[in-house]
């Protein structure tokens, strides 16, 4: 409750702020603390569910949760501004209210599932962690040095983003093989991202100081976060550094984690009003710099949206713009080519489809983006099965999340175990996605679980050689005496 009440509080401060200095309408400012109030609502029962259950905040199912309600709670402050981004959504208000509502009523589904779900708790995974730290030291150190030479490489060959002023990126490549050199950057990267964060918030036994594990750590995560925040001028790993902080914070207590997430949900919304300058600061040029604060909350808040864009689908479309097949095509799209090497010939592109036949919002043209929608399990959903799917999608996603992290944990053992698992937690914190992305994420987790495993093994292997090498040999008495 006390959660609840300091959110709601906070809430309010921010809104009547944001009035007072927007000149703003009954409408927008009404709009916004109503939605503010319903995260508020449903982010204080997620951790009720979370706690209730004793879930590991590093369980899949609550990873994909708490970063679907920041998201959520961010795009709170959309009311007070345009969408400038995507004239196409004509959408009042009200529309955009009330569509915001239902997200926030299938968020709070998800967290009734959560108090239905049987781990994993965070007494077996954080138990996991402790017997299994010197693997998992292992693995972050050579995570880190693989992330460093994975970036070393792009960059020697001219890849970038789309906002940096490079030849290529991770849709225009070179060529097929550079394809591996960017999986790895991104696996490693996360690994020494996720792992650091954890080695630095584990407590520290008595006695047992590791500056080498300790500094690869350290330079993985600032490594990791300075080549995407100031080369490739992504502001995302911020917010996903933070998030996962404050889910690894429970290593040290489950108390910390808690709170460590629910000051993110008390502050984000305030502190997002900052995206602006951290765009211009990074060097990004898609926004004028004499922005205000309205244009503000529409170039940054506005990106945060996850139900807009289903609800224009729905509005404009009258509910009928939606393909089954999206899903079919997604499937087969996330097959390996090396399996699958005419899978170009049978994969079509539905999404397009549906969006220029409905709609008439192409999407793409000639492999160029013409926009960048604001794709997420809702929009997913309404695309697939049209307004029931804007349910049936994020809660079934909970759900596989759910059921996956059950079967890793009735089918591995040992070091596989929380390896297996927090890959898939990994891949449960994109929440930005369309059905192509969606197998496309677990298929990432798999690949960051095979990875992972095979460094463990030889890793391992080679640690222990060099343990029996490195011992002094007995001494062996004989018959004469000592040999």
């Amino acid at each position: 409750m006390t959660f609840f009440l300091t959110s709601v509080a906070m809430y309010g401060l921010l809104v009547g702020w944001l009035a007072v200095h927007l000149q703003a309408l009954s409408g927008e400012w009404g709009f916004a603390l109503a939605h503010l109030a319903i995260a508020a609502a449903v982010n204080a029962h997620f951790f009720a569910a979370v706690r209730a259950r004793s879930l590991a905040l590093l369980s899949p199912p609550v990873a994909y949760l708490t970063v679907s309600q920041i998201y959520f709670t961010v795009n709170g402050l959309k009311y007070f501004s345009p969408i400038i981004l995507y004239p196409q959504f004509d959408l009042s208000l009200a529309a955009q209210f009330i569509g915001s509502a239902a997200g926030g009523a299938v968020l709070f589904l998800g967290g009734l599932m959560l108090r239905r779900q049987h781990g994993p708790s965070s007494g077996r995974l954080f138990g996991w962690v402790d017997r299994h730290m010197g693997e998992l030291r292992r693995l972050m150190v050579v995570a880190v040095i693989g992330s460093i030479a994975c970036k070393v490489a792009l960059f020697q060959l001219g890849y970038g983003s789309t906002y940096t002023e490079t030849t290529y990126t991770d849709a225009v490549v070179r060529r097929y093989g550079d394809f591996f050199i960017i999986l790895g950057n991104e696996i490693f990267g996360f690994i020494a991202l996720l792992l650091g964060l954890l080695y630095l918030m584990r407590p520290k036994p008595l006695g047992r100081v590791r500056p080498i594990a300790w500094t690869s750590a350290l330079l993985g995560v600032l490594v990791q976060v300075g080549y995407s925040l100031l080369y490739l001028k992504a502001r995302m790993i911020l917010l996903l550094t933070f998030v996962i902080f404050g889910l690894a914070a429970e290593a040290r207590s489950r108390r910390l984690g808690e709170r460590v997430l629910q000051t993110l949900f008390v502050l984000l919304p305030a502190v997002s009003l900052l995206g602006v300058q951290l765009t211009l600061w990074i060097g990004r040029t898609n926004i004028p710099e004499e922005t205000g604060l309205r244009l503000a909350i529409a170039a940054v808040n506005r990106r945060a949206d996850l139900t807009d864009f289903a609800t224009a689908i729905l509005v404009d479309s009258r509910g009928e713009a939606h393909d089954a097949r999206i899903i079919t095509s997604a499937m087969l799209n996330a097959v390996p080519r090396v399996m699958f090497p005419d899978k170009q010939l049978f994969v079509t592109d539905v999404y397009s489809r549906v969006l220029d036949d409905h709609l008439g919002w192409p999407a793409y043209d000639k492999g160029e983006t013409l926009a960048d929608y604001q794709d997420s399990a809702f929009s997913a959903g309404v695309m697939s099965f049209g307004a029931i799917g804007f349910i049936v999608v994020p809660l079934a996603l909970v759900a596989l999340f759910h059921a996956a992290a059950r079967w890793i944990g009735g089918t591995f053992r040992g070091s596989l175990y929380g390896v297996v698992l927090l890959a898939l937690s990994l891949a449960a914190m994109r929440v930005e996605v369309e059905w192509a992305t969606i197998p496309l994420n677990f298929r990432q987790a798999i690949s960051i679980a095979v990875v992972c495993t095979l460094i463990v093994w030889v890793v391992g292997g080679l640690h222990r050689v060099v343990v029996v090498a490195s011992r002094t040999p007995p001494r062996v008495r004989t018959a004469g005496g000592l040999a």
